[in-house]
């Protein structure tokens, strides 16, 4: 019960990296708000908390919409009148022309897809950081960035070039809200089995587990209790840090079809 009593809101937490979020921290105990703009994924992770003897609230909200941001955080004051953690998971994909080649990419793509992303990000903040300031809450601001914010990816750009402002913002956020005791992290997830992942043949998910050190591919639960441990009173003195959660993906730096010599494993090690 790392979270007993705290209120946490989780944008986008209708499915994957979200919900598992707001899963897992009804399960430490915090009240959380379980948003998304989609009713009835929100009303399925609520079912799930509850079915635990979670406490949730529902709120259907767009949050790249600033009244509707507004609205979210009046309603979350008005039923449990705090707030201690801010969850931005929400994402936005709102043009095609935001991603592929970057020849083919359209200016209406990028604008939209920068404006959407950036605008929740700054919505979200600006307005919890408020809450929170003005009522002395020592809070707690965790943006889910990616590791492609690290090293990129080919045809996302736009996706990369927000992750990478997302990080930034997280450092220069932490340094800004400091005296006031409200710390920023960002958590980068790597390879994480959401909705697509059951739709890949067994043959692309071995492709693409080859890439993890660790061997298998991440989980929502992953995400969440690095989100856990961010939030908790004994992260006190953890802020402006973007934390690596992706199974050691990025640590050798190269990908496993680069490898210049065999990978070790329990399977051809032999005794030792």
């Amino acid at each position: 019960m790392l979270l007993r009593d705290k209120v946490a809101v989780v944008t986008g937490s209708g499915r994957g990296i979200g919900r598992g979020i707001a899963t897992r921290f009804a399960r430490e105990g915090a009240r959380v708000v379980v948003n998304d703009r989609d009713g009835d994924v929100v009303a399925k992770t609520a079912k799930e908390i509850r079915k635990v003897g979670g406490t949730c609230l529902e709120i259907v909200a767009d949050v790249s919409v600033e009244p509707e941001v507004t609205r979210l955080f009046e309603e979350t004051l008005h039923a449990f009148g705090t707030l201690d953690i801010l969850v931005n998971n929400a994402q936005m994909s709102v043009n095609k022309g935001e991603m592929g080649a970057f020849l083919k990419m359209t200016s209406a793509g990028w604008d939209a897809y920068v404006r959407a992303n950036m605008g929740i990000l700054f919505y979200c903040t600006h307005q919890a950081a408020r809450i929170m300031a003005r009522r002395g809450v020592r809070g707690c601001i965790i943006n889910i960035s990616s590791n492609g914010a690290n090293r990129v990816h080919r045809n996302l750009i736009a996706y990369d070039s927000v992750k990478g402002a997302i990080d930034t913002f997280t450092r220069a956020v932490a340094v800004d809200l400091a005296p006031w005791g409200i710390r920023c992290n960002a958590i980068r997830p790597g390879m994480i089995a959401v909705d697509y992942w059951e739709g890949l043949s067994p043959e692309e998910k071995a492709r693409r587990i080859e890439t993890i050190p660790i061997g298998r591919e991440g989980r929502p639960a992953d995400i969440a209790w690095a989100a856990v441990f961010l939030a908790a009173e004994d992260a006190g003195f953890v802020t402006g840090q973007n934390f690596e959660v992706d199974g050691g993906m990025l640590v050798p730096g190269r990908s496993a079809q680069a490898e210049l010599g065999p990978v070790n494993t329990p399977e051809n090690i032999g005794d030792f």
